[in-house]
């Protein structure tokens, strides 16, 4: 069967979210920042873009007195409370926020393709795609290459929300509040940076909250000092979470750290059955699932466009597979497949042509450590 790449149908990447503007901001702040820094956004952008996916927010916010004098409620998108964790040491258990598995989907992967638009200045063009097609995106590179690409992406961290609200509204120390969605809107807000601080982000109902105020604050270079921390303790958290090192506070706040250590629970009254995030929330590419289904993804989109040299597949991610690329990625990079009818008869031996031959993928675009040949992105 033919691919007809023209008849492929999409839209540019967050092109239908009022806060893409935002993000852009950001994006030209990062161009010329390092790769880490970039993936570290990335992380801060979908924490935003989580809370604006959540419906009724205001049904999982817990009392939580842990924080400061400032804000007094928590919500998080892990089932630990970042601020009695990382300030008192206390294992809390406070149920994860997130949207539906859909919607989550779809935020990543468009909130990857923007980067990738604007933080890869070979790129030209970037469509993305979704639904049914058998790409998730098509790029546009500037000397004429086309890449058909699958996208796997998910944060290595998220941030959590701080909120200050009424005391009538408060029922007790990790207690869901009792609060209306006009009173969440009047109330003020930030976004936790794990025990290093937070950066205020004024009324929840202010205009396009949270992206703006959050985006106003690392635009501006007088901020770049706790900028600088909450990075480093970023790439604390990604050696934790690479190495499994369960002895750095950061392997935990990470995604898919799996169950608290037995303390948790024996003091702190973790309830038994409950992790705190499991391998479904693997950093970027990292789910095995994920990886698999990416691969075979980019294996039916070659047979697809075999005899065009000109069409090349990706797997697009914000991170590589940290803690199972070895296992399930490295076999297949210098992989070569063809069909049996382009085998030949080459002086008495039965071979294929190398221009007959393709890459199981061509390359992994990722914002740290991309897989990329011989090309320039």
């Amino acid at each position: 069967m033919k691919f007809e790449i023209e008849n492929i149908t999409g839209r540019k990447p967050l092109a239908d979210y009022p806060w893409r503007s935002e993000v852009d901001r950001l994006l030209n702040w990062l161009v010329n920042k390092d790769s880490h820094i970039q993936a570290f956004c990335f992380d801060l952008i979908m924490s935003a873009a989580y809370i604006d996916a959540s419906s009724g927010i205001e049904k999982s916010i817990e009392q939580c007195n842990s924080i400061n004098e400032k804000y007094n409620s928590h919500i998080g998108f892990i089932n630990l409370c970042s601020p009695c964790f990382t300030n008192k040491e206390i294992w809390a258990y406070q149920k994860a926020v997130k949207p539906q598995s859909g919607t989550l989907g779809k935020l990543s992967s468009e909130v990857i393709l923007r980067f990738v638009e604007k933080l890869y200045p070979q790129i030209t063009e970037v469509i993305a795609v979704g639904g049914s097609e058998t790409a998730d995106a098509v790029l546009t590179h500037k000397d004429g290459m086309v890449i058909l690409a699958e996208v796997k992406s998910a944060p290595l961290l998220t941030y959590p929300f701080l909120f200050k609200l009424p005391e009538s509204c408060l029922k007790g120390e990790h207690e869901k509040v009792v609060i209306t969605s006009s009173q969440l809107r009047a109330c003020d807000s930030a976004i936790f940076l794990h025990g290093i601080g937070s950066i205020d982000l004024g009324k929840v109902g202010g205009d396009l909250w949270p992206f703006k105020p959050l985006i106003d604050f690392f635009v501006d270079e007088v901020n770049m000092p706790l900028i600088h921390h909450c990075i480093n303790e970023w790439l604390s958290a990604k050696d934790a979470y690479t190495k499994k090192d369960r002895q750095n506070r950061m392997y935990y706040l990470a995604n898919a750290s799996g169950s608290p250590p037995k303390i948790a629970k024996d003091r702190d009254g973790w309830p038994k059955s409950e992790s705190i995030s499991d391998g479904k929330t693997s950093a970027g590419m990292d789910r095995t699932d994920d990886i698999k289904k990416g691969i075979y993804q980019t294996l039916k989109i070659g047979t697809h466009v075999k005899s065009d040299a000109s069409v090349k597949t990706a797997i697009i991610s914000n991170l590589p597979a940290y803690r199972h690329g070895n296992e399930y990625v490295s076999p297949f990079i210098n992989m070569l497949w063809g069909l049996e009818e382009d085998i030949a008869d080459l002086n008495g031996q039965k071979a294929i042509l190398s221009e007959n031959l393709r890459r199981a993928f061509d390359f992994i675009i990722t914002l740290e450590e991309p897989i990329l040949r011989d090309i320039n992105l």
